[in-house]
C-alpha cells in the first residue's frame, strides 16, 4: 500500500464515516430541546412568527450554508471542516489558525500534508478556545460587562480584534500571491465605498464568484503559476 492508499484509507474514509454522524448528532441536539418542549410540556410557537423567523433565517443560510463549506474547505481541508463546522467560529478563528500552521510549516495547500497539519492546528485551537472559554466566564466576563458600553479605549480595541485578524490574514496569502489578491480586493474596497453596511450574505457570493473567476482567467493566460493558488 503506497502512502497516496494509506492516507486515503486510514484518515479520509474514517475521517468521513465519523464526520458525517457526529454532524447528524448534532443536528439532532439542535431540534432536541424544541421537541422536548413540545412532545413533553405541550409548548410550541405560533406558527404565524414561526414562518416568519424562519424565512429570515433560511433566506441567510440558503446561501451561506452553500457557499462557505465551498469557500472555506481549500484552506480548512476535509477533517477541518467537519470539526469547523461542528464547533464553530470558523471566519474568526479556525481559518486564520489553519492558514498559519501551514505557512509556517510550510506545507503545499491541498496536499495530505497539509490536510494533516490543518486537522492537528484546528483540533489544537478546539482545546485551546474551550479552556479560554472557561476561564473567560469566571475571569473575564465580569470585566467585559464593565468595559462595554463604556467607551473606553479597550472597548474601542476589542473591537478591532476581527478586522486586525483578517487583515494579517489577507497580507499572508496577497504577498504570496498579489495578482489573485488584487481583484477581490478592489471588488472589496468598491463594495465598501458604495455600501459598507451590506450583510454577509449578499457581499461574500459576487466575490467569492469573481474571485474564482479572475482567478481561472489569469490561471489561462499563464499570469499565474498552479503553485500557491487556494
Amino acid at each position: 500500500m503506497n502512502k497516496e492508499q494509506l492516507y486515503q484509507e486510514r484518515f479520509i474514509k474514517p475521517v468521513e464515516r465519523i464526520g458525517r454522524y457526529t454532524i447528524l448528532a448534532a443536528i439532532f441536539c439542535m431540534f432536541l430541546p424544541g421537541l422536548v418542549l413540545y412532545f413533553v410540556w405541550g409548548l410550541a410557537p405560533d406558527i404565524g412568527p414561526l414562518v416568519r423567523a424562519l424565512i429570515v433565517v433560511w433566506s441567510f443560510m440558503a446561501v451561506m450554508g452553500i457557499l462557505e463549506p465551498i469557500v472555506y474547505y481549500p484552506i480548512l481541508g476535509f477533517a477541518g471542516t467537519y470539526m469547523s463546522f461542528l464547533v464553530g467560529n470558523i471566519m474568526n478563528l479556525r481559518v486564520p489558525v489553519s492558514a498559519t500552521a501551514q505557512q509556517v510549516v510550510g506545507v503545499k495547500e491541498g496536499s495530505p500534508e497539509a490536510e494533516l497539519v490543518s486537522t492537528l492546528a484546528i483540533a489544537g485551537s478546539l482545546l485551546a478556545s474551550e479552556l479560554i472559554m472557561i476561564l473567560g466566564v469566571f475571569v473575564l466576563l465580569p470585566v467585559i460587562s464593565r468595559i462595554q458600553g463604556s467607551g473606553m479605549a479597550v472597548e474601542v480595541a476589542l473591537n478591532q480584534v476581527l478586522p486586525a485578524l483578517f487583515g494579517a490574514l489577507l497580507g499572508i496569502f496577497l504577498f504570496r500571491s498579489p495578482k489573485l489578491g488584487m481583484v477581490p480586493l478592489i471588488l472589496a474596497f468598491a463594495i465598501a465605498f458604495i455600501k459598507n453596511d451590506l450583510p454577509y450574505s449578499i457581499v461574500i457570493p459576487p466575490m467569492v464568484v469573481v474571485s474564482v473567476v479572475a482567478a481561472r482567467m489569469m490561471y489561462k493566460r499563464k499570469w499565474v503559476k498552479g503553485e500557491g493558488m487556494i
